[in-house]
């Protein structure tokens, strides 16, 4: 696969993460979203026109492969080079994968939102405040919901013999 096809593939993912989340909030209405160098002059990936709360509102977003903080830092440089060609309306959002702690922290720092594909959102828009967190799906018995390898004393279901407690163990147990 090119790496264009790749960035195009980012943006999309990228797009339909930033419309579910925007999709929740009953204040805000999607009225356009320009995909794909949005403006030639301008290193913007997404521009989200909003209307909240009966007024105008743009989403100025950069999609990043990498939300690490080295990444993120360069990004939002990036954000402040184009702050210019923005009104008062518009909110830089960085979109990335994950996004670490210290990445989100610098966005607040900015005052730029994030979003991450893993369901963590931070966007303020004057009159609504987006703000999201979700937990790693950790299933038990997992020694890391990343890696989904098994604790080394742990297990797998398929191995427990059913008949290997007692009732005096249930009992002592409980």
């Amino acid at each position: 696969m090119r790496v264009a096809d790749s960035m195009q593939a980012a943006r999309s993912r990228a797009a339909e993460a930033l419309k579910v989340v925007l999709h929740q909030v009953s204040q805000i209405k999607l009225k356009g979203m320009d995909v794909d160098s949005p403006r030639p002059d301008l290193r913007v990936d997404i521009l989200a026109h909003l209307d909240v709360h009966g007024k105008s509102h743009t989403l100025v977003c950069k999609v990043r492969a990498s939300g690490r903080p080295e990444h993120v830092r360069m990004a939002l440089e990036e954000f402040q080079g184009d702050a210019a060609h923005f009104s008062g309306d518009a909110t830089p959002v960085l979109i990335v994968p994950s996004c670490s702690e210290e990445s989100r922290a610098l966005c607040r720092e900015s005052k730029a939102g994030f979003l991450d594909l893993e369901g963590n959102a931070r966007i303020d828009l004057g009159e609504v405040f987006i703000g999201k967190r979700s937990l790693p799906q950790v299933r038990e018995g997992l020694d890391s919901p990343v890696t989904g390898r098994r604790k080394k004393d742990q297990p797998r279901p398929d191995q427990v013999d059913a008949n290997q407690f007692g009732p005096d163990q249930i009992a002592g147990a409980a």
